[in-house]
């Protein structure tokens, strides 16, 4: 291989005139297309961020949201067992006072029985010893004369209770 002055001149100036020529007709082109290119990427960059930051907004919100309904139902729970601690207070209340007045009921009823067993003991007493005097006086005595007997009778009966208490 030779060294050639004229083949490197002439290969030279092809070289120069086609740098020439991209330059005059496409280089303005080729840096127009490059530059309107990097315009297109960094928008759609400034898109994606900004796409981005509204997502991470909207999370936020949504995060923020569901805090709150997390909290209000907290709340709701909380009334909840409240009510129903009220509830099951004012229940017992309730039966508590059923019971008393049941109580008080069935005392009465007691004793209104008792005071007629002892009204049907009196007059069973009094039949009794009506009979057993009839008995022993082998007479009958006239009505004033039989409750004459009877009140004696229940006054010494009566007499008798208060003094054995």
């Amino acid at each position: 291989m030779d060294f050639d002055p004229k083949v490197m001149l002439t290969q030279v100036a092809g070289f120069l005139i086609v740098v020439w020529l991209l330059r005059k007709y496409a280089w303005t082109g080729l840096i127009e297309f490059i530059e309107k290119r990097r315009e297109t990427i960094a928008a759609e960059f400034e898109n994606i961020e900004k796409t981005r930051a509204d997502a991470d907004a909207l999370k936020r919100k949504y995060d923020e949201e569901l805090a709150g309904i997390e909290h209000t139902r907290r709340l709701k729970i909380q009334d909840a067992a409240s009510e129903a601690s009220t509830l099951a207070a004012q229940i017992k209340e309730d039966a508590r006072k059923e019971a008393l007045d049941l109580r008080a009921k069935v005392k009465g009823d007691i004793d209104l029985e008792l005071d007629k067993a002892n009204a049907i003991l009196r007059d069973r007493m009094v039949d009794a010893v009506i009979t057993t005097a009839e008995k022993v006086i082998r007479e009958r005595l006239d009505d004033e004369k039989h409750k004459q007997l009877i009140r004696g009778f229940l006054e010494e009966i009566d007499f008798k209770e208060g003094t054995n208490q």
